[in-house]
């Protein structure tokens, strides 16, 4: 009876950490550790991209994590964790900091939830065309005395299931 509910217990904190270690959660506990938590000082993500000896992608091949207008501290890097690959962006053009994480998911209400669960977020504007559909929401830090917002961007074709996180506060 002890080794039957010893492998039940098991299987239980076994089955809650693929759950806890899933691509979503993954991804939100990425973008709040290197993004949110270093908004204010995007320097501190590139010496750590350095340290970890990320790839620097090029200019030109980093479409999908770049933003529209490019300031003077961008940067994009790419790296593989778990077999799972990871593109980052940081910008601080027009007097915003930004800080962008992209890669593939399996459940975008996933992403969501978990994006609720951790922070306190409001949808100020949704939109879609094609198979892009792109959600903003204004969120409280507690990195900045500002506002910020939060875009979702993500596809919900099939074959094409990637999503991006943004995160972006004034910084003038």
């Amino acid at each position: 009876m002890k080794k039957l509910l010893a492998f039940i217990i098991l299987g239980l904190l076994w089955s809650g950490n693929a759950i806890a270690n899933s691509i979503e959660r993954e991804l939100l506990i990425k973008f709040d550790g290197l993004c949110v938590q270093n908004i204010s000082n995007l320097k501190s993500i590139v010496e750590y991209a350095e340290l970890k000896k990320w790839t620097i992608i090029p200019p030109g091949k980093d479409a999908l994590i770049a933003p529209q207008k490019k300031g003077p501290s961008y940067k994009s890097f790419g790296f593989i964790e778990n077999s799972s690959a990871f593109l980052i962006g940081i910008n601080d053009a027009e007097n915003k900091n930004s800080c962008s994480i992209a890669t593939q998911y399996k459940s975008i209400a996933d992403v969501k939830k978990i994006l609720n669960e951790f922070y306190k977020i409001k949808l100020i504007n949704s939109q879609n065309q094609g198979i892009q559909n792109l959600e903003i929401y204004e969120v409280d830090l507690m990195q900045s005395v500002n506002k910020g917002m939060i875009v979702l961007n993500f596809s919900n074709q099939k074959g094409y299931e990637f999503v991006s996180l943004t995160v972006m506060v004034n910084n003038g």
